[in-house]
């Protein structure tokens, strides 16, 4: 895990704590399961009130196969969940 964090920023290592806390609900990276990023993306557009929600994915630090399960989950299990609560 930590061999990867900072490797492509240029800041430095990030610890795993400092991770969790950016990670955490509320905060704006957006990590976890599908139900996770349902809910952190209808926190983040009761606040924002915005229109269109952009993913970066970090494809150098994780394998393919990862980064294509991460875009299927975000188009089958996340977005229509979101279009639908926001659709209400």
């Amino acid at each position: 895990f930590e061999q990867f964090l900072g490797k492509r920023t240029g800041r430095g290592r990030m610890s795993r704590t400092e991770f969790e806390q950016s990670a955490r609900p509320g905060t704006a990276l957006a990590v976890g399961s599908p139900q996770e990023l349902i809910e952190t993306i209808l926190h983040q557009h009761e606040l924002f009130g915005h229109s269109r929600y952009m993913a970066q994915l970090d494809i150098g630090g994780m394998p393919y196969s990862k980064v294509a399960k991460a875009i299927e989950l975000l188009a089958a299990k996340v977005a229509p969940v979101v279009r639908r609560e926001l659709a209400r």
